[in-house]
């Protein structure tokens, strides 16, 4: 379903079948914002909440830069 592939969809995956990477620059906001398993809502989390809320389900957050991936010479 539309929606339903966010970072709370991780509560979901309870044989840790999925590798959950997480753009570095999240962590820069206290407040982020996700579809909450479906399209037609919002929810804001704050960041350090999300990633405690990563944990909780038994997944990793690594951590990636991808604005390095911008960085062409």
């Amino acid at each position: 379903r539309p929606g339903s592939v966010t970072a709370f969809s991780l509560i979901n995956d309870t044989e840790q079948k999925v590798r959950f990477i997480l753009d570095a620059a999240i962590l820069a906001h206290d407040l982020v914002n996700f579809h909450p398993l479906s399209n037609d809502a919002t929810t804001a989390i704050r960041s350090q909440d999300l990633v405690r809320f990563i944990a909780d389900t038994g997944h990793g957050a690594e951590q990636f830069d991808f604005s390095a991936l911008l960085d062409v010479d």
